[in-house]
């Protein structure tokens, strides 16, 4: 979540452009204002530490006047957050956030906007007479892009996949790798070995996504990929060397019979991976969010959702749910651990599914090491394994 610690037209404006965020005003009269035109807003003062450690995990954006922020600033440093970006009022103060530990300091919105989009794009699109009447889950912004807010006379509304978009509705749209991954993730698929079934299942996703397969196997004292049935001798270094190119592939598939941490880190750390079993598809798909960071988990489920019908995602700490505002075309079916998160973990991998997904850190729930290991390595679900 983004938290914006500050009041008018400048927490506005970031604000309408961050899916999931959070506007901490401490001006009573501005945080109304703010509240009328749709934001989410706190009126609080941030610099107390009992309003800000409730958001330590969220991304803080530090608009305030400079004496404030700086307040703010040292709480922050106190806390452990990790990813503060401070827009000074005076360039001179840079210096101050820099000994407070802010290593992104932005002279405008603009910049600040260019830092959080990173490769992404963001624009704004007026909704035509065309699409008046149309639900924005039958709108199409394009192939890498997503909605992430609708601007009504004056206000903000979050997008939902049944809000039904108005002319003169204006669409805030974002464009970028980000946003590709959650609606088509793969387009070279690598798969380590010949068996049969890790084939098969190959030849599934390819289908399903759209995607190349590569097929990856040693040959001799060489190792071998084809691609549609041809076969190339490399040497294991350049074959290496392959696998460290992010750009070239994006998803690994292979079989896994036994327990290798270092292993499956390995291949997890570079591209999402998948255990398989020969699934010819994938009718029920459990996504396990055991992850602090869960981006990768939900972005993937809500691709298979696109493909495979909905898809059941169980949350283990229930302050995950802030990052499912951003994917607001999923077809996911959320639930929320209110119990031991290990137990209901296990109870729900027991109703059987095709596909689990799930994060190597498993940082998250409290689950047992061993008890990851069972369900990666149990042959009834294949299991996708990202980092």
């Amino acid at each position: 979540m983004h938290v914006i610690v500050g009041s008018g037209r400048k927490a506005e404006r970031l604000a309408s452009r961050l899916a999931n965020s959070l506007i901490i005003d401490r001006n009573p009269e501005s945080a109304e204002a703010l509240r009328k035109k749709g934001f989410r807003v706190l009126n609080a003062d941030a610099s107390r530490i009992e309003v800000l450690s409730v958001f330590w995990q969220s991304r803080l954006i530090l608009v305030d006047d400079d004496n404030f922020n700086l307040k703010v600033a040292k709480v922050a440093k106190t806390l452990g957050f990790e990813d503060v970006i401070a827009i000074p009022e005076d360039e001179s103060a840079c210096s101050l956030y820099e000994k407070e530990g802010i290593e992104k300091i932005c002279v405008s919105i603009d910049a600040a906007l260019l830092t959080l989009f990173g490769r992404k794009r963001y624009l704004e699109t007026p909704v035509s007479a065309e699409f008046e009447g149309t639900s924005l889950k039958d709108f199409d912004p394009g192939e890498d892009c997503t909605v992430v807010s609708v601007f009504r006379e004056g206000k903000i509304l979050h997008p939902y996949p049944e809000l039904t978009l108005q002319r003169g509705d204006v669409l805030g749209i974002v464009c970028g790798k980000e946003v590709r991954i959650s609606k088509n993730p793969f387009d070279n698929i690598l798969v380590l070995g010949r068996e049969e079934d890790i084939a098969r299942e190959a030849k599934m996703l390819s289908e399903k996504f759209s995607a190349n397969i590569i097929f990856f196997e040693k040959s001799g004292d060489a190792y071998a990929c084809s691609l549609d049935g041809s076969s190339d001798k490399i040497e294991l270094g350049e074959a290496l060397e392959m696998l460290r190119k992010d750009d070239e592939l994006d998803l690994i598939i292979t079989s896994l019979s036994k327990k290798d941490e270092e292993g499956l880190a390995g291949l997890v750390s570079k591209f999402p991976t998948l255990i398989a079993t020969g699934k010819e598809n994938y009718r029920n798909i459990l996504g396990i969010v055991n992850s602090f960071s869960p981006d990768r988990i939900i972005s993937m489920a809500t691709a298979f959702s696109r493909y495979f019908g909905k898809v059941k995602v169980l949350l283990l700490e229930e302050e995950q749910l802030k990052h499912f505002s951003k994917f607001t075309e999923s077809g996911l079916v959320v639930e929320v651990s209110r119990g031991n998160p290990m137990v209901d973990t296990i109870r729900e991998f027991k109703k059987g599914y095709d596909l689990v997904i799930l994060s190597l850190r498993n940082d998250a729930g409290n689950i047992d090491r061993e008890i990851l290991w069972r369900i990666m390595l149990d042959r009834t679900a294949s299991v996708l394994v990202v980092d």
